[in-house]
């Protein structure tokens, strides 16, 4: 979806960028790009506050006429997985809205993130 969307990488692009983009994430997000992997990580926690599993849980997504466009796996969790998929298009569509404040001196190979601090922003 990110490709679609930014015509950029989702890992070589975003994961390990600032402070929250990819696994876990603490701290203050470094810019407006960062601020757009806090947000799909606070609508991943509150999926999983009612009970879905948004990385596990399957969807389906179509591009049509330049819009991501989501729907359900064939699975049982066909609700959380599209709620998920809205999750991963707001994130996208933040990333393309934000791809100015993109900077490389961001993106980390390890994800130790020692200017982050310890905190973690609350959603």
């Amino acid at each position: 979806m990110v490709k679609h969307v930014t015509g950029r990488s989702a890992f070589f692009s975003y994961y390990g960028y600032g402070c929250y983009c990819g696994l876990g994430g603490r701290g203050i997000p470094v810019d407006a790009t960062d601020r757009c992997c806090w947000a799909h990580d606070c609508c991943y926690h509150k999926l999983k506050e009612h009970g879905c599993q948004p990385i596990l849980n399957g969807y389906q997504f179509n591009i049509v006429n330049g819009s991501v466009a989501c729907g359900c796996a064939l699975s049982g969790s066909c609700l959380c997985g599209q709620k998920a998929c809205e999750c991963d298009k707001q994130s996208v569509y933040c990333f393309r809205k934000n791809l100015h404040s993109y900077e490389k001196t961001f993106k980390q190979v390890f994800l130790n993130r020692p200017q982050c601090g310890r905190r973690k922003l609350r959603c």
